[in-house]
């Protein structure tokens, strides 16, 4: 497969990692990346900071409450077994 360039300004830096995570790196790589492991490494990156960031959200967000929390659980269950439409479809059924 052929390996997949990023665009855009790059920095190289070194990182030392174990043989076993080496090789898992590379696996991981080649499966989503076209073996490309600095894109890999880039979108773990991507994933930790859309982490922290909901980390951040659950812990400052005010508390929930039991009804609260069961009105949004129903909500999204009704909403997952809607078919999803496009807002053209929607306009013609109107």
């Amino acid at each position: 497969m052929t390996r997949i360039k990023r665009s855009g300004a790059k920095e190289t830096f070194s990182v030392s990692v174990s043989p076993a995570a080496k090789r898992l790196l590379k696996r991981a790589a080649e499966r989503r990346f076209g073996g490309n492991v600095s894109a890999l490494v880039e979108a773990i990156a991507v994933e930790a900071d859309r982490r922290d960031a909901l980390d951040w959200l659950v812990e400052n967000s005010p508390p929930v409450s039991d009804a609260e929390l069961a009105a949004l659980v129903a909500e999204a269950q009704t909403r997952a077994g809607r078919p999803k439409t496009s807002a053209r479809s929607r306009k013609r059924a109107a």
